[in-house]
């Protein structure tokens, strides 16, 4: 049994498609446009090259101000098991696009032995969805972590391993994801958003009166002299120097001399 429904293109701008329901699985992928698709409630944003992969028996719409063009697709296949909607991004080289425009021009010129072409075609784009479903979901995963560490910059008690027990990945697998992205491991990103904060308050210091102690404490270090030796092993010197080289800095920065604005002779003339 062909597991492809039905293959189409929007290739005017449409505004709106109205709510409908149907006992398949959807593929949008959007190639003109912005707007926002609603399913099941939920209502999400769109944009060129968003594709969306939406499931059986829940009601969906789009709409758009300035409008939008697709190219969509339906199917049934028991090994696509997915529970709910899944939204991710093309390829820079608009990979998924291509084969996609491919099978709809197979589709509907049904040439001979097409339906063996369009199969083969369903299924290389099945692996791309895979694929990069899993690719958004891992960048998910990043930017949840990356928000747990600057949320706890301040926080002496909170610890890496806290936030990597909620990502639903080997941690080995997620710290090579996270090194992708930030070029980082997470507690090198921790440490460098801590010394960059601790930075910010020596600049102060001067004006603000705080003890480099206290300084560390907000900076998430509990310890001063641990604080004190990862802060020179980051930036090669000590909370010390550095608030002192600002200091001084600033003091040079006041006794630069003020010019004053003369206005020029001025004669009378008879």
């Amino acid at each position: 049994m062909p597991k492809i429904k039905y293959v189409g293109r929007l290739y005017e701008n449409t505004y709106r498609i109205n709510l409908h329901t149907h006992d398949f699985w959807e593929i949008v992928r959007y190639t003109k446009g912005s707007g926002l698709v609603e399913i099941d409630g939920e209502i999400i944003p769109f944009q060129e090259n968003d594709i969306f992969a939406i499931p059986p028996n829940v009601p969906h719409t789009d709409y758009s101000d300035t409008g939008f063009q697709n190219y969509h697709y339906t199917f049934n296949d028991d090994d696509f098991n997915r529970l709910s909607y899944m939204k991710f991004q093309d390829t820079e080289n608009n990979d998924f696009l291509t084969i996609m425009a491919q099978l709809y021009h197979e589709y509907h010129l049904k040439r001979k032995n097409y339906q063996n072409i369009i199969d083969s075609l369903y299924t290389v784009l099945f692996h791309y969805i895979l694929a990069l479903s899993e690719e958004a979901e891992s960048n998910q995963y990043v930017a949840l972590v990356i928000n747990e560490i600057i949320s706890n910059i301040s926080n002496p008690d909170y610890e890496i391993q806290q936030t990597l027990q909620k990502v639903p990945l080997t941690e080995d697998y997620f710290r090579k994801l996270f090194f992708q992205e930030t070029g980082k491991t997470p507690l090198q990103y921790l440490t460098q958003k801590r010394i960059s904060y601790a930075k910010q308050l020596l600049c102060l210091q001067a004006h603000s009166g705080i003890s480099i102690q206290e300084i560390a404490w907000r900076s998430g270090f509990a310890d001063n002299y641990y604080f004190s030796r990862v802060f020179k092993k980051v930036t090669g010197v000590s909370p010390k120097y550095w608030a002192e080289c600002d200091k001084q800095k600033a003091e040079e920065d006041n006794e630069l001399p003020k010019r004053n604005y003369l206005p020029p002779e001025t004669k009378d003339y008879e």
